[in-house]
């Protein structure tokens, strides 16, 4: 049988259950594209700039659990099919965001046999697990099998492929390549799951002394990142039995359901909500579970956890870099959070200790809650619209399994601390590599890869001028996707720290941008809320219009006069990392420019 090296690339795709793939077909890779168009089992999409194909299957690896034709693969995973050159630097801000936040991605790429003045190689090792380039047509399903299991594993994140345009057009007998290959795949399909499953790195007597930290104990708290989103049950009944608060991270915010009692807040610290603030004061024992500390997760690096910290992960990588731990777990969150539980479980009962009510602990977070809630409630917005009557407004009107995903803006800490989320892999955001621009593209993979599910993008009016044009995708699919414009007309994250910081706003301002003619030129739906008054009606007639499969805009013109709690912290604590002189400085500017005008 004589195939080309394209028909070997769609070969090994559908054998790995990718349904969906991402870029712009160019002449060092059409031989790919005309080969995916032939399959039935996967669609290329077409998008109009190489970082939207990224931020595509950064999401649709966020928003996708195992595929429905190959249900034992872990993942339905994201890939985007470009070109080496230009293609390649424009992808570069998805690839990075992925590589950051741990997410698995396979960057397919054409190449000619030209002499390139960038080597794609290097200038991907430093974003990417690893990196291959074809040198034989013989090479291609076992390494796109190869990549695939790379991408997934351990921490995962994602793999470069190079495939040359004389090695796609090749044509050969590939009999014997893949019939020599078909244990290998059909093994790798039925048993690839498990195998990415880390091995467990602890002992026995690890386990025994996290939970005996945890038990000894007066006031121990959890703390669930992005590496355990699949994992609510576990997480629920871990906190129950100790009677601990739990808070997210930004990325882990769909981890632990928002309506239970000890539900705290996104982080704790000082750019915490009040109720996570207070509920981890005394905490004198953190189990934090996947999460790696980053920047984003730390506000800034105010969050400080407790001198007794437990560190669950997968990635052992991710150990003691940031705050010592007492007690590392190293292994798939799933089993090492039974095990734990079965170990505290144990422990209790040979002390003949009973599981610690955690009452008093739920009332008070559920007061915090309340208060802060009116707090917002009751400021005076001027004619604009308050966030949190928005996010009431809008957690009441669509489904409790929607599909949340923010931009990088103000508006992503104030969904975070307002919208309620409570379904695992329900708020996805940009959440380490602070990608403006990803809502959009990422909102319409989070719909192909859920069609039966409400996806809805909060996006700052900065970062739609940047892939805006991105929803022409969602019409020509008919995605019936929602896209939620915070309209108030700066890149207001920047214009807020210019303003405390300076006592300036220095080139923030966008302009006015009509919004309506913009959706009318693309065929999407549009409505405005222009105030608190609209928002009720605006949002039924967008999700009844969505509903029909039309893609819709809704234009808030929203009030950020009164800014989230995270947003305020990580000032501070930014402020207050510069040294005394750089800090006099800052301050003696802004108070000038105060004075001068």
């Amino acid at each position: 049988m004589n195939k080309t090296g394209a028909w070997l690339v769609r070969y090994a795709l559908e054998k790995l259950g990718i349904e969906h793939t991402f870029g712009i077909p160019g002449i060092a890779n059409a031989e790919i594209y005309d080969e995916l168009d032939q399959s039935d089992q996967i669609t290329p999409h077409l998008v109009n700039h190489e970082m939207s194909a990224a931020f595509m299957a950064d999401a649709l690896s966020r928003s996708s659990r195992s595929s429905p034709n190959n249900p034992n693969l872990p993942n339905n995973i994201g890939a985007i099919i470009i070109v080496t050159g230009t293609g390649l630097t424009r992808s570069i801000s998805g690839i990075g965001e992925a590589f950051l936040a741990g997410v698995p991605m396979l960057i397919i790429a054409g190449s000619t046999d030209h002499h390139d003045s960038i080597d794609p190689q290097q200038l991907l090792k430093p974003l990417t697990k690893q990196q291959f380039k074809i040198t034989e047509q013989q090479e291609i399903v076992e390494t796109l099998f190869n990549a695939y299991s790379i991408a997934t594993s351990d921490k995962p994140g994602p793999v470069f492929i190079d495939i040359p345009l004389s090695i796609q057009i090749t044509s050969a007998d590939i009999d014997g390549a893949v019939n020599n290959k078909t244990w290998a795949i059909s093994h790798s399909t039925t048993n690839l799951s498990a195998a990415n499953q880390e091995e467990l790195k602890y002992s026995d007597a690890d386990i025994s002394r996290a939970a005996k930290y945890l038990l000894e104990a007066d006031h121990p708290g959890i703390l669930v990142g992005w590496g355990a989103v699949d994992e609510q049950p576990e997480l629920i009944a871990l906190a129950e039995q100790i009677g601990a608060p739990v808070s997210t991270t930004l990325s882990g915010i769909s981890s632990f359901p928002a309506k239970h009692p000890l539900h705290a807040g996104m982080i704790f610290g000082p750019a915490a909500v009040p109720s996570a603030q207070n509920a981890f004061e005394n905490c004198d024992c953190l189990l934090a579970i996947g999460t790696s500390f980053s920047q984003i997760d730390t506000a800034n690096g105010s969050l400080i956890p407790p001198k007794k910290l437990i560190h669950i992960d997968s990635d052992k990588q991710v150990f003691n870099r940031v705050y010592p731990a007492v007690q590392t777990l190293c292994g798939d969150p799933k089993q090492t959070l039974t095990n734990l539980l079965y170990k505290l479980q144990e422990q209790q009962e040979e002390q003949q200790k009973q599981a610690p009510q955690s009452e008093q602990l739920c009332a008070a977070i559920a007061t915090d809650k309340a208060a802060f809630k009116e707090e917002w409630h009751s400021h005076n917005s001027k004619e604009r619209v308050n966030p949190a009557i928005f996010f009431d407004k809008l957690d009441a009107a669509i489904n409790e399994d929607a599909i949340i995903i923010t931009d990088d803006g103000n508006h992503t800490f104030l969904a975070a601390e307002l919208m309620p989320i409570n379904n695992p892999r329900g708020f996805i955001s940009p959440s380490s590599f602070n990608a403006m621009g990803y809502s959009v593209p990422a909102v319409n993979a989070a719909k192909l890869a859920n069609p039966d599910k409400q996806v809805i993008g909060i996006v700052g009016d900065g970062a739609m001028l940047m892939s805006g044009m991105e929803a022409l995708t969602a019409v020509r699919e008919k995605l019936g996707t929602i896209y939620i414009i915070f309209n108030d007309g700066q890149l207001s994250r920047i214009s807020h720290s210019q303003e405390i910081t300076y006592n300036q706003k220095t080139r923030t301002q966008l302009g006015s941008v009509n919004w309506g003619a913009f959706a009318e030129s693309i065929e999407c739906g549009y409505f405005v809320i222009k105030n608190n008054k609209d928002i009720d009606t605006a949002l039924r007639r967008a999700l009844e219009t969505s509903a029909h499969s039309h893609p819709v805009f809704i234009d808030v013109t929203i009030d950020y006069s009164k800014r989230s709690n995270y947003a305020q912290g990580v000032e501070k604590a930014t402020l207050a990392g510069f040294s005394g002189r750089d800090k006099l400085r800052l301050v003696s500017r802004a108070i000038v420019r105060k004075i001068m005008g």
